[in-house]
């Protein structure tokens, strides 16, 4: 390890990005965190905020220059279908950081990819990282997520050693995307079990996320993940519905319990989105074939690859996770705070 060791982290004040941020202080390293707004609670652990975008290139060139290192978390979480918002942030502002890497000298790029990157309307039970990346797909988030990945894995060279890392479906205290947005549905009586409910799919608590993105890093140095790509993920995966019911339990919600087929919710979704396309722009469909497949079929993955090379499991399993998730859940449900 290196002290004096320089650190950017794009994305920082985001939930995985923190985690990120609170590792690599602990190991004494100077870090810095890129993002769109004032972040004073990093700002007073010592951390050097860089105000913004990374679609603009001299605003990545102004953190990156002065770094040994690069983690770039930044990505676009919202879920809607502005496809020119995805490729601002997740294509151009991956290029940037890149081309920002290799004018500047930085050693080593971790990108924070994801599974979805390999979504197609099937089945994944266990398939490892020679699956495609999809290059078309319906959901604007994919594709662009996967032209990113695809853009920082071909730049991996001995100047600039870069690796991918998956994690799936990401939970933990203070998750500001996912499940918010289950106990939003729930509330408005918008979830259905799609299918029959048994699907299994992974989990990654954030602190295990952030953890073997420090292990890529690692492995960097050692010459062993350069130019790849890692699935991340609990011990085992879980039943999704059988989760989402006991989250929905947590803060006094009722069970979902009415079903609708894979194939009928698919085809809603088909013509929400052609619907929504039409009529109300780039507004998410409450029903998406994007959507209708997550929540139906089995998505986890063998994390063999990152066992191998990274040396990677989790620090927290999925007892432990969930305890404390739901801990917290309950205490904001006592508090009368809504996620």
């Amino acid at each position: 390890m290196v002290p004096d060791m320089k650190v950017l982290v794009t994305g920082g004040g985001g939930f995985l990005g923190c985690h990120i941020i609170e590792l690599l202080q602990h190991r004494g390293y100077d870090v810095r965190a890129m993002g769109r707004h004032k972040q004073p609670v990093l700002e007073s652990r010592g951390v050097t905020f860089m105000a913004g975008d990374v679609s603009f290139l001299e605003d990545v060139e102004r953190a990156v220059d002065g770094v040994d290192a690069v983690f770039h978390v930044a990505g676009r979480a919202k879920m809607d279908m502005d496809y020119q918002a995805y490729y601002n942030t997740h294509v151009v502002g991956t290029k940037n950081v890149v081309s920002s890497c290799e004018k500047y000298g930085v050693s080593r790029l971790v990108l924070t990819s994801s599974p979805a990157v390999v979504f197609n309307s099937r089945d994944f039970s266990g398939n490892d990282e020679s699956l495609p990346l999809q290059k078309h797909y319906h959901w604007p988030y994919v594709t662009t997520k996967a032209q990113a990945e695809a853009h920082v894995l071909a730049h991996n060279s001995a100047q600039l050693k870069t690796v991918a890392i998956r994690p799936h479906l990401m939970l933990g205290e203070g998750d500001p995307h996912l499940i918010p947005n289950v106990l939003r549905r729930a509330r408005r009586q918008q979830l259905k079990i799609v299918g029959d409910g048994e699907n299994l799919v992974d989990i990654t608590f954030v602190k295990n996320a952030a953890h073997a993105h420090l292990l890529a890093f690692d492995a960097l140095e050692r010459d062993v993940a350069g130019g790849k790509a890692y699935f991340i993920g609990q011990e085992r995966p879980v039943k999704l519905w059988s989760l989402i019911n006991m989250i929905l339990e947590s803060v006094g919600l009722e069970k979902v319990q009415e079903h609708i087929s894979f194939r009928r919710a698919y085809w809603a979704g088909w013509a929400m989105e052609v619907f929504y396309k039409l009529f109300l722009r780039l507004k998410m469909p409450p029903m998406t074939r994007m959507l209708a497949t997550v929540l139906s079929k089995n998505h986890y993955f063998s994390h063999e690859r990152a066992y191998r090379d990274l040396g990677y499991t989790p620090l927290i399993t999925i007892e432990q996770g969930l305890a404390e998730l739901l801990r917290g859940l309950r205490l904001r449900r006592k508090l009368g705070l809504r996620k």
